[in-house]
């Protein structure tokens, strides 16, 4: 469960009717039963469900795992776009930024929206991060390097990257790609933007 930040110094954390509802409706957790919670920055807690409060007990802090940035052209298709974003957020990806693109046809869903699908994602996956996002379109100008850019025509081997670049559904239009930037090919099957963002995650994190 994500309790957000900051944690008065009590014994008890209190929790919305909308996470209380979510315990008792759907997992069916009765009082006094044991749940994990973390605040979404590294603090992590193992508790016992409260009447509408979890009762606080050992807490530690979780390291920051490798940092990575995933900056991709948004899906079209709202569902496909949550798919996405859950996805990087269970796999432990740092930061999402949403890349504007010459065939990018996708609108970014709202902040509300956002931030729900990766709280859920986090509290599946027992997460002790959130990760970032914004609905703000992000230029090549904005990513952090070591940026790596994913294309069919790039190299086989897995790069070491802090950020990976992910193009559109209709794929990069010539001459889009800033000169100089290396790039990867995920093989030789044509990937959904989503899956193409969960495959060069997951290979990245796994080196």
């Amino acid at each position: 469960m994500v309790i957000p930040a900051p944690w008065e110094d009590e014994d008890e954390l209190r929790l919305s009717v909308i996470q209380w509802r979510h315990l008792t409706k759907v997992l069916r957790l009765n009082r006094g039963d044991p749940l994990t919670y973390t605040d979404g920055l590294g603090r992590t807690g193992r508790g016992r469900l409260g009447n509408q409060v979890v009762m606080r007990d050992e807490e530690t802090r979780a390291p920051r795992g490798m940092e990575l940035t995933v900056a991709v052209a948004p899906p079209a298709n709202k569902d496909r776009q949550r798919y996405l974003v859950e996805k990087l957020a269970e796999l432990g990806v740092t930061r999402l930024q949403w890349l504007s693109t010459r065939h990018g046809e996708g609108r970014v869903v709202s902040g509300t929206k956002l931030f729900a699908w990766v709280t859920t994602a986090t509290e599946q996956s027992r997460g002790a991060w959130l990760m970032d996002t914004s609905t703000v379109m992000a230029t090549w100008d904005d990513l952090e390097p070591p940026l790596v850019v994913c294309d069919p025509g790039g190299e086989a081997a897995t790069p070491l990257a802090a950020t990976v670049a992910i193009g559109p559904e209709g794929g990069w239009s010539p001459e889009e790609i800033p000169n100089g930037l290396p790039r990867w090919s995920l093989g030789s099957n044509v990937l959904r933007v989503e899956t193409a963002a969960v495959v060069a995650t997951a290979r990245i994190l796994a080196r």
